[in-house]
């Protein structure tokens, strides 16, 4: 029997495709490194106190990177609340100083960098700035968590220090920005089983608003099904969504959601011959060019069938010579 188009492609989802909509991971106060070309109200009588709260930043940049909990709330005020993403509430240095350490412990080597949009001084005392923060997790397995910040400095006792910082999702991303995240996947990738090679293509799409993916399947060397695959941004959903098509006239699509490390798609679709299929895959990188990735949930038709067992998906290397 001829292999499917839902089997075969979405056994190879993982080498192309979007994850969900994940709820942002819990992440220590952020702070900010002005970018002085974009500083909008810090006017020339207020330029010393401009440069001392990116002396400020800078410092908690540099305690940030090096994981030292101990001088990153040092910039803080002793009575600094933190608002993060999900609403919420650190009160007192002190606190702030524990959720450090413990987001440190937790992701050791992650680095923060800081994209300000604006700075605003309210009084001789008081400013505040808005902007964008990028965590990046240590080693290339990890994706980046981009929030929107808002930041109120208060001057005390001739030093600048932070008082207020809240955190929110940013609902504002491009959809290119979205699938940034998505940009390892971009290459030539192949698994072998004892059954079939399957070997896939991604690449950015002409306009960079989707990614799109060639699939081609062999058996005892010579092909038996091929097909392409887009994927996109979903912004009424807040998920990777994809859509399939096969060269034997089977379709389906898709969505994204993030477990953990790992991504689970659930994937939707109708046969040539008019039977419903659906599955459910979860994929885990396992490095720069390594994932893995296992199958379960199949039905066709009314019929639930075996789980496919975990393999690993590998990039394939450049041809010699070039």
């Amino acid at each position: 029997m001829r292999p499917s188009f839902l089997w075969v492609s979405v056994a190879v989802l993982g080498t192309c495709q979007g994850l969900g909509a994940q709820e942002p991971a819990k992440r220590p106060p952020a702070a900010v490194t002005p970018d002085r070309s974009k500083v909008t109200a810090a006017s020339n009588e207020n330029s010393d106190d401009a440069r001392a709260i990116a002396a400020l930043v800078a410092s908690f940049t540099k305690a940030f990177n090096a994981g030292d909990a101990d001088a990153a709330a040092a910039t803080y005020a002793e009575n600094a609340l933190v608002v993060d993403e999900r609403g919420e509430r650190t009160e007192g240095r002190a606190a702030i100083r524990d959720q450090l350490a413990t987001s440190f412990a937790e992701g050791p080597g992650n680095t923060i960098a800081i994209k300000t949009e604006t700075l605003r001084f309210l009084g001789p005392d008081t400013a505040l700035e808005e902007g964008r923060t990028t965590i990046t997790p240590a080693g290339s397995a990890g994706v980046p968590e981009v929030t929107r910040f808002t930041v109120v400095y208060v001057k005390h006792e001739g030093k600048w220090l932070q008082s207020a910082v809240r955190d929110e999702v940013v609902h504002d991303l491009t959809p290119h920005e979205h699938l940034k995240e998505l940009e390892w996947l971009v290459g030539e990738w192949i698994n072998e089983s004892q059954d079939a090679v399957v070997q896939t293509t991604c690449r950015w799409a002409d306009n960079g608003a989707f990614l799109t993916r060639e699939f081609t399947m062999k058996t005892h060397g010579q092909p038996v099904l091929s097909g392409s695959q887009r994927i996109g941004w979903d912004p009424g959903r807040h998920q990777f969504r994809t859509w399939i098509f096969d060269t034997e006239g089977g379709f389906g699509e898709g969505y994204w959601t993030r477990n953990g490390d790992e991504w689970v798609i659930k994937v939707e679709g109708v046969r040539q011959d008019g039977r419903h299929a659906s599955v459910t895959n979860i994929l885990k990188r396992l490095g720069k060019d390594r994932a893995s990735w296992k199958s379960v949930d199949r039905t066709l038709g009314n019929v639930a069938l075996p789980e496919v067992d975990e393999f690993t998906l590998v990039r394939k290397p450049p041809d010699a010579g070039k």
